[in-house]
């Protein structure tokens, strides 16, 4: 024991959680960075709103890996309908509130890190005419606003937490009473579905299904790399542009060449949130990693 009453077990612990709690931070500003590069690049040429606007899931411009049976369970499962309140964790451009609002009628509050995401967002809802239904704001995934919401999402966004974990307590505590969550997100390493279905647990929730939808995954990363490098090598993309069709392209094919060796996979989950009290005994319960 110390002369501060602190075994060295407690020491190591509380100098571990600072550790933990300083990789949070600097994983959490490069990836606010990298996608406020990443976005800048995207809507601040011709050619990176060009990708932007093909169409990715029924017709409805989405960038990303969204897939039309994505859209389906968002829509059977979480079950939007007029007067309800969604959560749009990772919202990005904006397309997918978009498009749910108009199949719904429900709400949409979306949070994203990237200012330039939300700000292309916000224009893009207003274009529209749904700007009063579908707000976006700048925040942090891992604690969203607390605002009683119906259900959430998550489309392709919490692998970008440091701290699943913590996410998934930040979303129920975001939530209403039996709220539900819908997520896809892809996750490395082997044992992913027990991995998830432990961290799901943990956070207070039931898990209502749980699918590999890893095939779709390959699928939709070959149609987007395509789709770039048709854009650039059309002849009238301007530097900024090719620049942000090489980087579409660069991590499409890390994620090919990661999928065929069988390092990640693709995964969609629906989760319900138990009560708060349920949800605060569950808490006390060590995490097991995703990533």
């Amino acid at each position: 024991m110390s002369a501060f009453g602190f075994g060295s077990s407690a020491i190591r612990r509380r100098i571990a959680r600072a550790r933990r709690a300083i990789i949070r931070v600097v994983a959490g500003l490069i990836a606010r960075v990298y996608f406020d590069i990443a976005y800048g690049l995207l809507s601040g040429s011709v050619a990176g709103r060009r990708l932007l606007s093909l169409p990715a899931a029924a017709g409805e411009p989405v960038h990303g890996y969204f897939t039309e049976e994505d859209r389906d369970v968002l829509l059977a499962d979480l079950d939007p309908a007029p007067g309800d309140l969604l959560l749009d964790l990772g919202c990005g451009v904006g397309g997918i509130a978009i498009e749910l609002h108009r199949r719904s009628g429900a709400e949409i509050l979306g949070v994203d890190v990237s200012p330039r995401a939300v700000s292309a967002a916000t224009a893009r809802a207003r274009r529209t005419g749904v700007d009063a239904s579908v707000r976006f704001h700048v925040g942090d995934l891992t604690s969203p606003p607390r605002i009683g919401a119906a259900s959430a999402y998550a489309i392709d966004s919490l692998m970008f937490v440091p701290d699943l974990g913590l996410a998934l307590r930040g979303i129920g505590g975001a939530l209403g009473s039996d709220g539900r969550l819908l997520a896809t997100l892809l996750v490395f390493g082997s044992g992913a579905e027990a991995r998830l279905r432990r961290s799901i647990e943990i956070a207070g929730a039931d898990v209502l299904r749980l699918d590999d939808v890893t095939p779709a995954l390959a699928e939709r990363s070959r149609a987007r790399a395509d789709a770039a490098d048709a854009i650039r090598r059309d002849g009238t993309a301007s530097l900024r542009g090719r620049l942000a069709m090489r980087l579409v392209g660069a991590e499409e094919a890390l994620i090919r060449t990661l999928v065929a060796n069988g390092r990640v996979g693709r995964w969609r989950l629906v989760a319900r949130f138990r009560p708060a009290p349920e949800r605060d005994a569950a808490h006390s319960r060590p995490a097991a990693p995703v990533a």
